[in-house]
């Protein structure tokens, strides 16, 4: 079973195969995601998918003590409940 990581605090510039090289160390990363605004600039913050919930422990607690870009990162577990509305529902949190 998959798990998701909300990675924070990313330079705007950094691109989707950057992020996967940076989380890759820790196993099998299936999925990143930058968000996006209205005009397709980055955000600052990106889902990434790991494909299991230990690789995605371990990314969590190392690579919250990071820098990408000189911007120190911030990682968190993504908490999923029955009820929750998927990924694409997630990510309109934040369009």
């Amino acid at each position: 079973m998959s798990t998701s990581l909300l990675v924070g605090n990313l330079p705007v510039e950094v691109t989707e195969d950057e992020v996967l090289e940076f989380f890759s160390s820790f196993g099998k990363v299936k999925t990143v995601t930058l968000v996006r605004n209205d005009r397709g600039g980055a955000r600052g913050f990106a889902v990434v998918v790991m494909s299991s919930r230990q690789e995605a422990v371990a990314a969590s607690e190392v690579q919250a003590n990071h820098e990408m870009g000189g911007r120190r990162l911030t990682v968190s577990l993504r908490k999923v409940s029955k009820n929750s509305p998927g990924f694409l529902g997630f990510l309109k949190l934040f369009g």
